[in-house]
């Protein structure tokens, strides 16, 4: 039996990515019709797909856009479960919208520009910041099982925040060595 090549591992990497970016119509149409045992099951297969991704993706080849589409569905996953929990969870932005709501819309803005303005930047994905996407994706489940817990919420969020100024941290630091040199 053949072991797995770096470039298949890169393959089922980038695979499970696009399927986690793909799931965002399925979720989408359980969701808006309250159909949350089967968003749930869904919801819980498209996150676990972020961890499968990045064992693969260890495992791959180097290609130059692979972590940086992972970051971008990061991303994408999470403004998606934003609205998946305004579709499911009667109440919860009047609770929780500010400052975190703002704040992340700031911030997220923040690195967008910086993408776009030095088009070779890519991000790193830090260990804090595997742990708030972690955390960030059993968000849904909790409010959903749980209900609304509110420690639990402000915990994912203010973790969520941290690792972004993380992000924001590097782009700053990186950005300051570029204009020194």
């Amino acid at each position: 039996m053949a072991l797995m090549t770096p470039r298949s591992a890169r393959i089922i990497a980038d695979g499970l990515t696009w399927a986690r970016v793909a799931s965002a119509v399925p979720l989408t149409i359980l969701a808006f019709n309250n159909l949350v045992g089967w968003f749930s099951a869904v919801y819980v297969a498209a996150a676990f797909t972020d961890a499968f991704d990045g064992m693969f993706a260890r495992n791959g080849t180097s290609v130059r856009y692979g972590g940086e589409l992972d970051g971008l569905a990061d991303v994408f996953f999470a403004i998606m479960t934003l609205l998946w929990i305004f579709l499911l969870i009667p109440g919860f932005y009047q609770h929780y919208w500010f400052p975190y709501l703002p704040a992340f819309a700031i911030i997220q803005g923040f690195l967008f520009y910086a993408r776009i303005n030095e088009p070779g930047l890519t991000l790193p994905h830090l260990e804090f910041g595997r742990f708030s996407v972690f955390l960030f994706n059993t968000l849904l489940p909790v409010l959903i099982v749980a209900g609304d817990v509110r420690w639990f919420v402000y915990l994912v969020f203010t973790c969520s925040i941290a690792a972004k100024l993380q992000l924001v941290r590097h782009v700053a630091g990186r950005q300051q060595i570029v204009d020194v040199h």
